[in-house]
């Protein structure tokens, strides 16, 4: 029934397979199908299917002799393609057969573009059509398996041509010189009856002992290929299309391209990280609060090998302490009181084939660094409630203002993370060094947000330069930004003077021609006033109606002046 070859066939295959039998054992499971599963073959084989998975479908498909084709199914944390056909043998229904592949990463993003997944499923029946004619023989020559396809295509049977030589049933055929030759031949043409067809043959090793040959036909009418070439290069722009929305999902916003970098140091920065963004190790990056640690690690990831990948974020700082493990590792159905139905994968799975982004890691809990450093040290996650951990594939960027080393003398963070995390160090400058550059700055991004807000703001005023460059910006570019989007708001045209400014930097003070000055309009010119009436009252000796002469103005209002000033009016 199950021959070694035919085994070695389906273990050969890049889908997972299932065979049982009528009452439902399971006779084989190939190679590919035991690591979806999660199982050893040892440990289902002559097991009843039921054990593994809900059996009612693949025994219905055994007791009505009717395939069960294209049925989605969820096992664990994967989503399966599931085709179940019977298995017959001279006519009679044995066992089924179950062909199952793993779509889970295709499946969010093509809910979301429906369209897409229809065509791409006509595409792929369209394949599966083409690829319809599979035969095997072994090292003398003889055929051990065809498939139905095959048969009606050659007008014989099964029956007629297991157990012949090939050359008998396929005419033309070079099976026997593949196996004497060792190599493979794929795409060859050749002429069966009065059709061209085009056909690919591959030797079947096992312990570098060739053993047989299986040859399988890629297209059984040429005419087809014309239009198959059509549709691919349609699907192929589609796909294109598909892609860009799915990184523009779960992707990044930000590359090296929208870091404004006129200082050195900067510039310095940007350099080392587009050289160590190629390699695979952890990369810690250090900065003050607002300096622009994401928009880094964005960027690193958009050049890096996985930027096809997702990107996902995670703030410590933010998520609270008795959600921070679910949040992290996810958990499984029914794990706690008002777990999600079904269960739900945390962030370090989400971002399996990409980039895990931990924002604020100094403020991650002792206990929460323990499991973490075991996903960095063993690629694999274990959900809360899991029986056995996932395997994952990702890199991590971390990010944190706060003094790691100190952090590690008083107890709150783990050496060996450090060590684990710190492969590649970049420190951001804050922007108080950046002394020269933050006006260059502040013009990039008035011009910014002039698009944004379509704003006509022209710069910045000489006074408002000052205050920008005596300011020390513990902010830094994100206390620069929200600066100017409520100054360009406010002024909508023009330069921005100092009363657009906030409260706390108008009174900011500054050195202008060695005088110290607030940027306090009406107490500037209260001193300028205070300073000329004291100027006046000196030159006309106290005289009070002299010194209104000299300034030009009405004894009363000498008088309500000095009042308002606090000066002596007696």
């Amino acid at each position: 029934m199950l021959t070694p070859q035919f085994l070695r066939f389906l273990d050969s295959l890049q889908i997972g397979m299932m065979i049982i039998d009528r009452e439902g054992m399971i006779l084989h499971v190939n190679q590919v199908g035991c690591q979806l599963l999660g199982l050893r073959l040892s440990e289902v084989r002559q097991h009843h299917v039921s054990r593994i998975t809900p059996g009612a479908d693949i025994m219905q498909v055994v007791r009505d002799g009717k395939a069960s084709l294209r049925v989605e199914i969820r096992f664990g944390d994967k989503t399966l393609l599931v085709d179940r056909i019977p298995y017959v043998e001279e006519g009679e229904i044995i066992g089924a057969i179950s062909v199952f592949q793993d779509i889970t990463s295709y499946e969010a993003a093509t809910r979301k573009i429906s369209e897409q997944e229809r065509e791409l499923h006509q595409f792929r029946e369209l394949v599966e059509q083409l690829y319809d004619g599979i035969v095997m023989c072994d090292r003398n020559g003889i055929v051990t398996m065809i498939n139905q396809a095959y048969c009606d295509f050659l007008e014989t049977t099964m029956e007629e041509a297991i157990g012949k030589p090939i050359t008998e049933v396929i005419e033309n055929t070079r099976m026997p010189q593949v196996m004497e030759t060792g190599k493979a031949e794929l795409g060859h043409l050749m002429r069966v009856g009065n059709r061209d067809i085009i056909v690919s043959r591959m030797p079947m090793r096992e312990d570098d002992k060739i053993i047989g040959a299986m040859g399988k036909v890629i297209f059984n009418d040429l005419r087809e290929l014309r239009s198959m070439v059509e549709r691919y290069n349609i699907m192929e722009r589609k796909l294109d299309y598909y892609r860009q929305e799915l990184k523009r999902v779960v992707g990044t916003r930000y590359s090296f391209d929208s870091i404004f970098a006129d200082h050195h140091l900067l510039k310095e920065t940007i350099h080392l990280a587009k050289k160590v963004a190629s390699s695979r190790s952890s990369i810690l990056i250090l900065g003050e609060s607002g300096t622009g640690k994401e928009l880094f690690a964005q960027a690193i990831h958009g050049v890096s090998a996985r930027a096809e990948g997702p990107f996902v974020r995670v703030n410590c700082a933010a998520i609270p302490r008795d959600l921070m493990e679910a949040e992290l590792f996810g958990y499984e159905d029914g794990a706690f009181t008002g777990a999600r139905k079904g269960g739900k994968p945390g962030k370090v799975e989400l971002a399996h084939g990409g980039t895990l982004f931990l924002d604020e890691i100094g403020d991650m809990p002792l206990d929460m660094q323990v499991k973490l450093l075991r996903v960095l040290q063993e690629k694999e996650v274990e959900r809360i409630g899991a029986t056995r951990p996932t395997q994952v594939d990702l890199r991590v960027i971390a990010a944190t203002h706060r003094p790691l080393e100190k952090l590690m003398e008083e107890g709150r963070f783990r050496e060996d993370l450090y060590y684990r995390l710190n492969v590649f160090t970049i420190s951001i400058p804050p922007l108080r060094v950046q002394t020269g550059s933050i006006i260059a700055m502040a013009q990039h991004l008035i011009q910014k947000l002039n698009r944004e807000l379509y704003t006509s703001v022209t710069g910045l005023s000489p006074r408002v330069e000052d205050v920008f460059l005596s300011h020390s910006w513990p902010g830094n570019v994100r206390e620069l930004h929200n600066v100017l989007e409520r100054a360009i708001q406010l002024a909508d045209h023009g330069l921005l003077a100092t009363e657009h400014l906030p409260a706390y930097l108008q009174e900011r003070k500054v050195v202008v021609n060695g005088e110290s000055l607030t940027l306090d309009l009406e107490a500037e010119l209260a001193k300028t006033e205070k300073k000329v009436l004291a100027m006046a009252l000196e030159k006309a000796e106290g005289n009070k109606v002299k010194a209104a002469s000299l300034l030009g103005i009405h004894r009363a209002s000498l008088y309500r002046k000095l009042e308002k000033l606090g000066m002596d009016v007696t």
